[in-house]
């Protein structure tokens, strides 16, 4: 009798055993050069049950259990909502976070300073499945905490703002859906040796990317790299990834280009109009407060080669300074874009010195050439300046042209400096002086880029960055 009881209750603890047994692959994403990779999603199919289950950022692990399918209360449960940081943290009084959402429902968000009180609210009432994007604005230095809370459910972050952002708010600023829900369990059918196939899709450069597809069969738990061929540099000068061209409020259509993580527009503005449809008027005169535009040599047919040159007023459009990357402002340029800041230049012209191919004499601040466009030039001797055979210039393909520059003395005396001789470009960061801001340019005799500050009534050219 012993026996028997004995025997059953092996046998049963040994079925259990089996039930309960879990396979669980960890995925992770690389590049060609083994940077890491976010895997925005990983698509899992069992060839030989016919079932396929997609994981969804930031979830990138999946528990398979052996056997036939379990009940959902067998299944692995993961937070109906995930708050994380998608820019810098600590931050400049503006920063960006980003909330996903499993299930459609509504959602409050608050943001409360250390010591518990509410600073900023916002109250989604039907958010569906995916990634939403927030842009978080806070008017005094400290630490705070973003909470978001739907049911039963709640996910916070630690925010350290380290600048004024003149208000305390959250907006809601974008979008991305899922389109099948996040799991970290599946209740299909598996067995051991069962053939699995996995496909990683990740963000590269603003564009979708798909990873090489790993097909075996799976007997165990593992980690598993999920390889992109993607890599530094590969679309630098290429147009952006799902942005070819960007049209501006007149109709105006510009090629961009791709250079590190940034996406630019390839040419100087030329637009005559803000996204609102108000115009901005010629200039006749200078302001430190009134929009204008000019031609580049004040002539009219350098407009669609070389741009406008503006004011920094017609560049802000209303907007206040901002020392921030990305900086947040639209101003002049087309939805979807905003002007650069000067760490935005720093950025890019960093990027750049870090990569061989864009240096001269193997000197990592001679990039200038790099930066030029190919005609244009006023002739200089130096190799490493753009005036020395430009047919080698422009190997980033930024294509900057040589628009010169505008200022006057008095109301009557126009002054139109170095077409030829040098391309400037506004950033929207405070120059520390009154009535001076930030600006970016390239010399024809110059071997790298020059940092200065410029009055804001002058006259220079414009680039727009893609959000």
């Amino acid at each position: 009798m012993k026996k028997h009881l004995l025997l059953s209750l092996l046998l049963l603890s040994l079925g259990s055993l089996l039930h309960a047994q879990t396979v669980t692959i960890t995925f992770t994403g690389r590049d060609t050069n083994n940077h890491y990779l976010r895997l925005d999603r990983v698509d899992v199919k069992n060839l030989a049950e016919g079932w396929q289950e997609t994981l969804v950022w930031p979830d990138t692990v999946l528990t398979m259990h052996v056997g036939t399918s379990i009940d959902d209360a067998g299944a692995l449960a993961s937070s109906a909502l995930q708050l994380s940081a998608s820019s810098a943290n600590p931050f400049h009084g503006t920063t960006t976070a980003d909330l996903v959402v499993k299930e459609a429902g509504e959602v409050t968000m608050d943001i409360t300073d250390i010591s518990g009180r509410t600073v900023a609210s916002l109250r989604e009432t039907s958010l569906q499945p995916g990634t939403h994007h927030l842009r978080i604005t806070l008017s005094a230095t400290g630490i705070y905490f973003l909470t978001a809370r739907m049911q039963s459910a709640s996910a916070s972050l630690r925010l350290v703002n380290s600048s004024e952002g003149g208000l305390n708010a959250i907006e809601h600023t974008g979008f991305v859906p899922t389109f099948t829900t996040s799991k970290g369990s599946t209740n299909n059918a598996f067995h051991l040796g069962d053939p699995m196939e996995y496909i990683g899709y990740s963000t590269f450069n603003g564009a979708t990317v798909e990873s090489s597809h790993i097909v075996q069969n799976q007997n165990a738990s593992e980690s598993l790299t999920l390889q992109f061929a993607t890599a530094q540099g590969m679309n630098d000068g290429l147009p952006c990834p799902s942005s070819p061209t960007v049209t501006d409020q007149d109709g105006n259509v510009y090629n961009t280009v791709q250079i590190g993580n940034q996406c630019w527009m390839k040419e100087n503005l030329r637009v005559t109009h803000y996204s609102n449809g108000e115009a901005i008027p010629m200039g006749d005169s200078t302001s430190l407060t009134l929009p204008y535009r000019y031609c580049p040599d004040n002539d009219t047919a350098n407009v669609a080669s070389h741009g406008y040159l503006y004011n920094w007023p017609a560049v802000m459009h209303g907007a206040p300074c901002s020392s921030d990357n990305p900086s947040g402002v639209q101003g002049i340029c087309p939805k979807g874009w905003h002007v650069p800041s000067n760490a935005e230049f720093g950025q890019l012209i960093y990027y750049a010195g870090s990569m061989s191919t864009y240096q001269c004499n193997n000197n990592s601040f001679f990039t200038a050439k790099a930066f030029a466009a190919q005609t244009g030039w006023q002739s200089y001797y130096d190799q490493c300046s753009p005036g020395c055979n430009p047919s080698t210039n422009n190997a980033t393909g930024f294509s900057a042209k040589a628009a010169g520059h505008y200022s006057n003395l008095g109301t009557t005396n126009h002054y139109f400096y170095a077409f030829g001789g040098v391309a400037t470009f506004w950033t929207t960061t405070d120059g520390g002086c009154n009535d001076r801001i930030y600006m970016r340019h390239i010399y024809h005799y110059g071997k790298h880029w020059q940092e200065a500050i410029q009055d804001k009534h002058c006259g220079l050219s414009v680039r727009c960055v893609r959000n």
